[in-house]
């Protein structure tokens, strides 16, 4: 119950600081860092592709009521809950990964965002304007999901440690 309040309190804030303080911010190339798409990828490495769904529906659901909302309704929403389901999914398939399924949401996430304002009927969804903004994009995703995953796998409570192989405790078999 309090994982719960806390993960609903921590999205909260992020969506806050992601609408008051990022998307404010003048950067470089015309894009901006994605918080709530990190927090998305970040809570479905964490729990799964059932709670990574349901945390980016309602992530997603939230993002398009958040205003300014100049986008089709449902658009994030169904996104984010694609995302946080795939995401999920090849956490538990390759569970040595998690570094490499961040890079491809990151990289994939404007790409579909775009894909689905396009079939949703979105006039803003052209992909020339998408390719000239998409590497500041990514860059600055990566940037931030590079300071996220540190953080969550830094004080998250499970942390591999790596256990030590005796030597000389596997025979080595000589062919003649």
């Amino acid at each position: 119950m309090l994982r719960g309040i806390t993960a609903v309190l921590l999205a909260g804030l992020i969506m806050i600081v992601q609408v008051t303080i990022v998307n404010r911010l003048p950067l470089p190339g015309g894009g901006a860092p994605d918080l709530v798409l990190l927090g998305v990828v970040m809570f479905a490495l964490a729990r799964g592709p059932v709670a990574g769904a349901a945390t980016g529906f309602a992530a997603g659901l939230a993002t398009d009521l958040l205003p300014p909302s100049a986008h089709v309704m449902g658009q994030y929403a169904l996104v984010f809950c694609l995302l946080g389901y795939t995401v999920g999914r090849a956490a538990e398939r390759a569970p040595g990964a998690p570094a490499v399924t961040v890079i491809v949401a990151v990289m994939l996430a404007p790409l579909l965002t775009a894909g689905v304002g396009g079939l949703l009927g979105d006039p803003r969804a052209d992909w020339r304007s998408l390719l000239a903004l998409w590497p500041s994009l990514v860059m600055y995703n990566l940037a931030m999901a590079a300071l996220v995953f540190w953080v969550v796998s830094r004080f998250s409570g499970r942390r591999r440690r790596r256990e030590a192989v005796p030597t000389g405790a596997y025979p080595v078999r000589r062919h003649v």
